[in-house]
């Protein structure tokens, strides 16, 4: 009797609905495509609202950028993503560098973890395929074609 005025309970009172991130697999010519930035760089800083279930107010990410893929990139750029990971958004570490695809939303830079972005080998030169993650394909650098030195 407990167990069945329970379960009428929660059809009768609802319950919350909860929310996850989709993504299709993440391809880089498609992303490398629609991005407005692609870049190599370490983050310097890591900027987070003060009420993190904020869905208008993102984490910031303040990345030191060493070559760019796609745009132009200033020396420093700061990215914003949602600050949790059921929105898609994105986690990166202080201190690491990593292969950003950013795109542009509500005129802001923004990216999310359903672009191909990955952490990299630290270093200053072009990213090689030693330096991509174990699993990662090998191709990419191909697909990223030539890149520039920002300076």
């Amino acid at each position: 009797m407990i167990v069945l005025t329970l379960v009428l309970g929660t059809l009768v009172f609802g319950a919350t609905p909860s929310y996850a991130c989709s993504c299709m697999p993440p391809e880089v010519p498609r992303h490398l495509k629609s991005s407005a930035l692609v870049f190599t760089g370490t983050v310097k800083t890591v900027r987070r609202p003060k009420d993190r279930w904020d869905p208008e107010r993102p984490v910031t990410y303040s990345f030191r950028v060493d070559h760019a893929y796609k745009g132009k990139p200033k020396r420093v750029v700061s990215v914003g993503t949602p600050t949790q990971t059921a929105a898609c958004g994105a986690e990166f570490s202080r201190g690491a560098r990593y292969l950003v695809f950013v795109y542009k939303w509500e005129g802001r830079l923004a990216t999310n973890m359903c672009l191909p972005n990955m952490k990299v080998a630290h270093g200053k030169g072009p990213i090689t395929a030693a330096d991509l993650p174990k699993g990662a394909d090998p191709k990419t650098i191909k697909q990223l074609g030539k890149p520039r030195r920002v300076r």
